[in-house]
């Protein structure tokens, strides 16, 4: 079986046959059954949670998504709620407690760095947790992985404009390039399809998208070709 999981990339917003979207299409490349986790609006947080319910035997799919999102549980009916820096959400957009417990988590409580940073961390516990398993990630959203992740040089000048970065003075900021560069060193390249330079929103530059600006039949066929290889060789090696 192939478990997948994170956003609307991944559960196939803008298709009218969501049998279409791309983990499905892997998994039929593969001789699999597809069994899509994934949710519109997901974050990042549930993608750790729903990950590490899974029994250990499947191959998973995991597509990391913007590192701005967040995940809360409703305590009067244990729903999961999902945050993202818009605010939508299909149940929750118009509701008071919704909108301002997520105005005041943007407005004061998010940061940039540490939302990346701990994203970071997330690839390498998760990796960690994986360990024997057989699954592969991939990034669904551009979370400037290559910013953040320069050399110190081109670091110094291309995070200049992200928030708190411009408060911080140069040995401050060279702190936080070596902390970066420690994660980094730490995450397992194998598994991780391109992780310097690919993110499936990019294929939007070049394929057609729907309504909402997510990819179609012709670019989700193209993230499963991609994907194949690496999938095919983890199931041939078990």
């Amino acid at each position: 079986m192939l478990w997948a999981t994170g956003c609307s990339h991944t559960y196939g917003d803008d298709l009218q046959d969501k049998t279409q979207a791309w983990p499905y299409l892997l998994a039929n490349m593969l001789d699999l059954e597809c069994v899509n986790n994934a949710v519109s609006g997901g974050s990042n947080e549930r993608t750790i949670y729903q990950t590490v319910k899974t029994q250990p035997s499947t191959l998973k799919v995991i597509a990391w998504t913007h590192i701005e999102r967040t995940t809360r549980y409703d305590q009067d009916n244990n729903f999961e709620v999902n945050f993202n820096p818009h605010l939508t959400h299909k149940l929750y957009a118009n509701d008071y407690a919704f909108k301002e417990y997520g105005k005041l988590h943007y407005s004061k409580w998010y940061n940039d760095l540490y939302a990346f940073k701990n994203w970071l961390q997330q690839i390498i516990l998760l990796q960690k947790y994986l360990q024997g398993q057989p699954y592969i990630m991939i990034s669904a959203a551009d979370n400037r992985y290559s910013c953040y992740t320069a050399d110190w040089e081109n670091f110094n000048t291309s995070i200049q404009d992200f928030v708190c970065f411009d408060t911080m003075n140069d040995d401050q900021l060279h702190a936080e390039h070596c902390e970066i560069q420690q994660y980094i060193d730490l995450i397992d390249t194998r598994c991780y399809y391109n992780i310097q330079d690919f993110h499936i929103t990019q294929l939007s530059k070049t394929y057609p998208t729907g309504p909402t600006g997510h990819l179609l039949e012709e670019a989700q066929q193209e993230i499963a070709k991609r994907l194949y290889p690496l999938c095919s060789n983890l199931i041939h090696s078990q």
